[in-house]
């Protein structure tokens, strides 16, 4: 480039981009700067926790917790962490705990024990305290998943698309999470590690993230989900390989060759036999089958012929013609495995407490204040909570958000994430609506969409991607207050 094109007007303003894009052409988009941006959103929803906690111990608040007004880690260790102090230290309970009636009170069953169970193996290897050990692990779990996020959208929508995503995702309302005891990063690492690995097509590492991950939170099974679907979409792309076109018309050419060649020499032998090979009067132009008897050769080839066409045909239904078995068979086993973990979890409490609704009893006791202790029904939960409240207008609102979700990842923009992105997060909604009661921790139970941020229809809209930006980050106080002052979070 010349002096005089540096130096002129335009490049000059092309030299000095505005907000709109400024803020994520500061970095180049590698691990590091994703770190940075992490950094930077730890001490803002630390400091965010940190003010929300002073202001509410100077004014007497009630904490929803007991105990946690001891220290600010004892605040950043409650409720749900709170549960995994006591999963680290003593395990999970023999015998549901009941109330006078009989019925199954909240108890730890409710929560899964990889995290516990890393805490408190860090508590053991260094002698911290499980208020230290948690809050730590789940910041360093946390700043993994966001440079796996990056990674995962960066080959979608590019660097400026993904690192915007990821600062969506670190500075949302809910990301103050990432900070405090829960199991929430470890979780978002193994979902969005195991779509990574399986865009890579890396499937013996998609198998362990799913199956680790179905002993961390619940919903694990969307994984699996879009596992089955990645496998559907490879059968239908596959085909079309200039590769395997190659081969197939290089097939046909030969069959068709072979097919010439006798119907030539069937002919040849029809019309004029030769005279040093004479045929036996009653045998021209047939052919002798085992079993059946005779055949013109037209027909024994019609049939080989057919044959081999339906049994490419049914190959190629079943497995696309294309993938190598042994590719197929892990794909198969991997999905198979992440099944079976993701449902194993009722099992082993069944096993342990000796009562084969141990974990759905568990769970529902969570449900009582809100809609006493109906029968389960899947896909019911958020059309019950929203028609006990809000009567026929929350059932409309149910079907709104369930309708505009499905609007929203089958928009072109979104499809841009490609389809193990679209599977999974399309997956992991629906079992939200399946077996969710709608509560406050359904705000952060919905990270694991995240990825979505990533779409086009934010991250290349400059007014857009600020408003999310700035609306998030003035959201978490907000949040915090809500959910560790006046709810459960």
């Amino acid at each position: 480039m010349s002096r005089e094109t540096i130096a002129s007007p335009s490049a000059a303003r092309l030299r000095r981009p505005g907000f709109s894009i400024g803020l994520a052409d500061r970095f180049s988009g590698s691990w590091r700067s994703v770190l940075v941006v992490y950094l930077a959103s730890r001490l803002f929803s630390t400091s965010v926790l940190f003010a929300v906690y002073e202001v509410a111990k100077l004014a007497g608040a009630t904490f929803i917790t007991p105990g946690s007004d001891r220290s600010f880690l004892d605040f950043t260790s409650s409720w749900d962490a709170d549960r995994y102090r006591t999963i680290a230290l003593h395990g999970y309970p023999s015998t549901l705990p009941t109330d006078a009636t009989g019925e199954v009170l909240p108890n730890e069953w409710a929560f899964l024990p990889v995290f516990p169970y890393l805490c408190h193996l860090l508590m053991v290897a260094t002698g911290m305290d499980f208020v230290v050990a948690a809050p730590l692990l789940a910041t360093v779990f946390g700043a993994a998943a966001a440079v796996v996020l990056h990674r995962l959208l960066v080959t979608k929508v590019g660097r400026t698309g993904a690192l915007w995503a990821v600062l969506l995702f670190c500075f949302g309302p809910m990301a103050f999470v990432m900070s405090v005891g829960y199991a929430e990063s470890l979780f978002l690492l193994l979902m969005l590690g195991g779509l990574l690995a399986m865009q890579r097509r890396n499937y013996p590492l998609v198998a362990a993230a799913g199956i680790v991950a179905s002993f961390v939170r619940p919903g694990a099974l969307a994984l699996a989900l879009a596992l089955g679907i990645h496998l559907i979409v490879r059968w239908h792309t596959e085909r079309e390989r200039p590769g395997a076109r190659t081969a197939a018309a290089s097939a046909a050419s030969t069959t068709t060759s072979s097919s010439s060649t006798a119907r030539g020499h069937g002919a040849a032998g029809a019309d004029a036999p030769s005279a040093s090979t004479p045929r036996p009067p009653g045998d021209a132009g047939t052919r002798r089958i085992a079993g059946i008897g005779s055949a013109p050769p037209a027909l024994v080839l019609a049939a080989r012929t057919t044959f081999r066409r339906a049994w490419a045909g049914l190959r190629e239904f079943v497995v696309g013609g294309r993938m190598p078995p042994r590719e197929l068979t892990t794909i198969v086993v991997a999905g198979l495995a992440m099944a079976a973990a993701g449902l194993a979890w009722p099992v082993v409490a069944h096993v342990v407490t000796g009562q084969s609704d141990a974990y759905l009893e568990t769970e529902m006791a969570w449900w009582v204040d809100y809609v006493g202790r109906p029968v389960f029904v899947p896909l019911t939960p958020w059309f019950l909570l929203a028609g006990r409240w809000l009567g026929i207008g929350g059932i409309v609102l149910v079907l709104a958000i369930i309708a505009s979700f499905t609007f929203w990842v089958t928009r072109r923009s979104t499809l841009r994430l490609g389809h193990e992105v679209v599977a999974f997060t399309a997956g992991f909604f629906a079992y939200l609506v399946a077996v969710f009661l709608p509560q406050q921790s359904l705000f952060r139970l919905l990270m694991p969409l995240s990825p979505l941020l990533g779409t086009p229809a934010i991250s290349s809209r400059p007014w857009v991607r600020r408003s999310m930006l700035l609306g998030g980050a003035a959201l978490q106080p907000v949040a915090v207050v809500f959910v560790f002052l006046f709810t459960a979070p």
